[in-house]
Parts: structure tokens; C-alpha cells; sequence
């Protein structure tokens, strides 16, 4: 497990301590095209997403908005782990992107920086919506529109069903299973040298695999109102849960980044982990024979109820933006319908609307194996639900909190409650509550 230190600490929140020493940025991008003499430039910067057919897709979609307008765009991409800081230095700075990628709570984290979306909002939600929940929790603040909701990627549970097979569970098998039902086959799938996995380490897919087990045993990082709830007994038997699943698991969940758990599963080893369908993408684009073995299902369910985690992307304007009009024209062309239909094909099914009349899409029905992903069976939220949107749920999600609370419990480090005052600790410092 790795440090977390004060520098990052204040980097992540768009302090100028950790984000001063960054500087301006400006990526080039592959797809930009020759600048017509006096013309503005209008950029973007996007992750690189784990589907690699879609960021083509969207050189493209933003060059030709350009050469519509008779502008120059330009869309540069950046690994999704370097997100937050990169965004950080640009708020510091005041230079950069015109239109940039904003994570789960980052809109809130950054509302002071932006330029309100009123307008976007309700042209698109007059066209294709209405929003689904998460949009208004999200990028709503303050009576504004602060951030376009562009789209979010869940994490139900991807399997390799010929090793399930061979102990007796078919696929809806799987998706019934409690947390419980699977620490008992998972036991007999480590047996077989094929063992699930699901990361416990500072990367984002331990923040979207575990809060889920959180909630389904009845744990809450904050209420409503905000006020620090983790040190509760429901918690508690979470942690204990997951102290008997993590001997089954690799050890090195320990380390994973967000690629561990897709070379896990590509490899033929693993049997089980939560993860959005871009592992499944990646072997039905390369045509490997894996393909065919892999399904997803949702993730299980606890005495509390069964959940699913996202990871959303709004997209938000610089109020130090020279191009905010043309930004604006640009976010909605690439959240029209003729847009996103090609998005949800170029990304294998893996983007989901939050406009709900761009779910229609026939994508999700026309593959079997996404039957569980899109719509969703559990009950949807982001890590930091249900307290308020804002700078305490964004520094937990990018510290890893209750990632690393589970860790230091599961391996001895501290007891379970002692991980959980320690990550109480940490709640109080990141809400304000010290």
C-alpha cells in the first residue's frame, strides 16, 4: 500500500500547494488539423478510454464539428489516474483546455472555475431527455447547471463462465449470488487455480468495487447532511466479509492499478471481478478466444440490498476559456443523439446516457452479454452517496479512503476498528469536520 502525503492530499483538491507546480498544459493531439489563418482553436481533454475504438471515434466527431464551424478542435487525451491533477494545474494556472473532463464530483469541487450550463442543459434535456437522478446530484450546484452530465460507465461483475461452469453455476446462477453465496464458490474456484478478484488498493476500480459491498451491508461514508457515519457496525461486518474473500484472491489485489483486474481476467486466470464491459471489449476487439467464455451479471447482493457503482463524466467550461460559445456548440453536438449513437457503438456498449431518450439505443439489446449491464438491475449511486456533492466526497474518492481502509484491515495492519476510526479520521479531514 502506498503513502498518501499531505502534497497529494492538496493536489487533489485544486490547492495551490500541489498544484502550482504543475504549469500550464497543452497536449497534442493526434487528430488536430491545419489552423485556418485567424481562427480560434477550440480543445478538449478527455481520458483515454479503456475501449481504444472509441477515442478515434471522437478525433473524429470533433474535427468535423470544426470543420463545420470553419474552427480548429482539437480533443487531447490523458490517462484516466492523471485526470485529477491535470485538472487541478489548469484551475491554478487559468490556461489549458476550453472544455475538460470532470469525474463523479469533481463539477462541485471546481464550481467557482466554471462557466454555468443552464443553457446546454436545457437544450438537450428538451431534446432527449429527461436525466436520469445522478445527473441533477451531480452537476447541479448552487441553482446551476455547472457541468454538462455527458455520460457514466457502472460496474457489474464480469465472469468467466467456463470455470463457473465446472462447479455447477451457469450465468443466472451467478447473478443471484449474495456476497456470502460468493466466498463459497469463490473458495472452490481459488481451488482450481481460477480465483475472482476485485481490487483493494489506491486505484479508482477499488473505490467502485468496494463501496458497493459497503452498501449492501448498510455502510455509509457520510448522511445526508454530510455528518461522518463509517463507524458503524455495518461497516464493521463489511470488513469482516471481505477478511474472508481476500485469502481467496490474488495477493497482489494489494497493488493493482486499474488495469489489474482486466490482465487478470484477459490472462484466463481470474474467474470474477466488478469492472465495466471495456475487458470484454478488449477480447472481441482483438478476436481472442476468451471472448466467448466471458459474461457480466450483477454485483451480489447483501443483507442490505444489492448496488452498483458508477464512475461518471460531465463535461465542464474554463471561465477563462476564450472560446466559451463555441465550447458550448461543440458539448452539444457531441451529446446529440447521431453523436452519442456512434459513441455507445465505438465504445462496445460501455458509455451509458444520462439523457434517458439516448438509452433507446439498440446497442445494449443487440448483445447478449451486456443484457445486465445496460439497464442496470441494482440500485445505482456514486462513491460518496448519500451525502452532499462537493470537496469531502471528491478528496475521499481520489485518496482511496475506504479502499484503504479495507486494506489495512484485511491485512493485518490494524484491526477492523481500528481501520475504521482510522478512515473516520480521514473523512473528518477531507468534510471539514476536524
Amino acid at each position: 500500500m502506498r503513502k498518501v502525503t499531505r502534497r497529494q492530499f492538496l493536489r487533489y483538491a485544486g490547492a495551490a500547494a500541489g498544484a502550482a507546480t504543475a504549469g500550464p498544459l497543452m497536449l497534442a493531439g493526434r487528430g488536430a488539423s491545419v489552423r485556418a489563418a485567424g481562427a480560434p482553436t477550440v480543445t478538449m481533454i478527455h481520458w483515454s478510454h479503456f475501449v481504444p475504438s472509441f477515442n478515434p471515434l471522437l478525433e473524429r466527431q470533433v474535427a468535423e464539428w470544426g470543420r463545420r464551424k470553419g474552427v480548429e478542435a482539437r480533443v487531447d487525451f490523458v490517462s484516466y489516474a492523471d485526470i485529477p491533477a491535470r485538472i487541478a494545474a489548469e484551475a491554478q494556472s487559468k490556461t489549458g483546455h476550453d472544455i475538460i473532463m470532470l469525474r463523479v464530483f469533481d463539477a462541485a469541487l471546481y464550481e467557482g472555475n466554471l462557466v454555468p450550463m443552464d443553457d446546454v442543459v436545457a437544450d438537450l434535456e428538451r431534446q432527449w431527455g429527461p436525466f436520469r437522478p445522478l445527473a441533477r446530484y451531480l452537476d447541479y450546484v448552487g441553482g446551476r447547471w455547472i457541468a454538462f452530465p455527458w455520460y457514466f460507465w457502472s460496474f457489474p461483475c464480469v465472469i468467466n463462465t467456463a470455470y463457473w461452469r465446472k462447479i455447477g453455476y451457469g450465468t443466472e446462477n451467478v447473478a443471484a449470488l449474495s456476497w456470502e453465496g460468493l466466498a463459497g464458490a469463490a473458495k472452490q474456484l481459488s481451488d482450481m487455480g481460477h480465483p475472482v478478484g476485485v481490487a483493494v488498493s489506491q486505484t479508482f476500480d477499488a473505490d467502485d468495487g468496494l463501496y458497493p459491498l459497503l452498501w449492501s451491508y448498510g455502510g455509509r461514508t457520510v448522511d445526508q447532511k454530510g455528518d461522518i457515519v463509517i463507524d458503524s457496525k455495518e461497516t464493521a461486518d463489511s470488513i469482516e466479509y471481505m477478511k474472508k474473500l481476500f485469502p481467496l484472491m490474488p495477493r497482489e489485489v494489494l497493488g493493482w492499478d486499474d488495469a489489474g483486474n482486466n490482465n487478470l481476467m484477459l490472462s484466463g486466470r481470474g474467474s470474477w471481478t466488478p469492472n465495466p464491459p471495456s475487458i470484454w471489449a478488449v477480447a472481441h476487439l482483438k478476436h481472442l478466444p476468451i471472448e466467448g467464455d466471458f459474461d457480466h451479471v450483477p454485483m451480489p447482493h447483501g443483507p442490505r440490498g444489492r448496488f452498483r457503482s458508477t464512475s461518471t463524466l460531465s463535461l465542464g467550461i474554463w471561465k477563462f476559456s476564450k472560446n466559451i460559445e463555441l465550447a458550448k456548440d461543440l458539448v452539444r453536438y457531441l451529446a446529440s443523439k447521431p453523436q452519442y449513437d456512434q459513441q455507445v457503438e465505438a465504445s462496445l456498449g460501455y458509455n451509458e446516457p444520462f439523457l434517458s431518450r439516448l438509452a433507446d439505443d439498440p446497442y445494449w439489446k443487440q448483445h447478449r452479454v451486456l443484457r445486465f449491464y445496460e439497464p442496470p438491475e441494482e440500485t445505482l449511486e456514486v462513491p460518496g452517496w448519500p451525502g452532499p456533492a462537493g470537496r469531502g466526497a471528491a478528496l475521499t474518492y481520489n485518496l482511496f479512503t475506504i479502499p484503504l481502509m479495507y486494506a489495512k484491515a484485511v491485512t493485518g495492519q490494524m484491526t477492523t476498528s481500528q481501520a475504521i476510526k482510522w478512515a473516520e479520521g480521514e473523512l473528518r479531514k477531507a468534510y471539514g469536520k476536524g
